[in-house]
């Protein structure tokens, strides 16, 4: 499958798709790690509609780690989304699992490589609390990433980075780039992407 990651609008997601994007992955600007992402509602729509009538997917991520506060606008977005048949939505946060499970009970999970997945312990945890894909931390190696997929439950989907941003320390829990840059990935997508050479 060829997935692009969607930053703009619904313009990019159609050249995407005439490029050959089997899906689109893309963010909402207050509840993904990518707030500054320019994918409005209005272009996710389209987005969506678009991919649909010509048989493409969309990935929708709400992916933040969430405080209690933020679980009001979670649960509205988790049915519009449902509304809209997105075709997965990518979460990190057990919290959000669950308003998903609720909210937005027609969507598949997708459990984000912000959640650290790296057994396949936790792919059997994410499994039995609804997700039918994770994608795996991306700080695995080969003989990881293999016996994971030896012992995952045999119906859950597995993705992988193979290029992109490797941040000092686990995927979604860099505290330097807030330290030294005054920008948290942790909450509000805006890393950085700080690193150390040695």
């Amino acid at each position: 499958m060829n997935y692009w990651r969607l930053r703009g609008s619904f313009e990019k997601a159609k050249v995407a798709f005439l490029y050959g994007a089997d899906a689109v992955y893309c963010g909402t600007p207050k509840l993904s790690l990518r707030s500054r992402s320019e994918v409005t509602e209005d272009d996710l729509v389209k987005t969506v509609e678009y991919a649909h009538s010509i048989s493409k997917k969309v990935y929708v991520a709400i992916n933040i780690f969430a405080w209690d506060e933020t679980y009001e606008e979670i649960k509205e977005q988790a049915k519009m989304l449902n509304d809209l048949k997105v075709d997965g939505i990518i979460v990190s946060d057990g919290g959000v699992v669950d308003v998903i499970k609720q909210y937005a009970p027609d969507c598949e999970i997708h459990i984000s490589t912000q959640a650290n997945t790296v057994s396949y312990h936790t792919c059997d945890f994410w499994h039995k609390n609804g997700a039918k894909r994770v994608i795996l931390g991306r700080e695995l190696n080969k003989k990881q990433i293999q016996e994971i997929m030896e012992h995952k439950p045999k119906d859950l989907s597995i993705e992988m980075f193979v290029h992109g941003a490797l941040c000092f320390g686990y995927s979604g829990r860099c505290f330097l780039s807030e330290f030294l840059a005054n920008r948290s990935r942790k909450f509000g997508g805006l890393c950085a992407n700080v690193s150390l050479g040695f």
